[in-house]
């Protein structure tokens, strides 16, 4: 299980949100994630989750 130090987004991440939040765009990852249907994402942040580990683009 990754501990929280691992979990927790980088400067550059929280920088890349703050951003993103302050142009209007969307900054929640689930919908276009790869991982998005039940059995494979276990997060507790899914299904609004800002930042992920785990994010791939889906279709890539």
């Amino acid at each position: 299980m990754p501990t929280d130090i691992e979990r927790r987004p980088g400067w550059l991440d929280r920088m890349k949100i703050r951003v993103k939040k302050t142009l209007g765009m969307k900054t929640i990852l689930c919908d276009t994630c790869k991982w998005d249907w039940r059995s494979a994402c276990h997060h507790s942040e899914r299904p609004n989750a800002t930042w992920c580990a785990d994010y791939e683009k889906r279709g890539t």
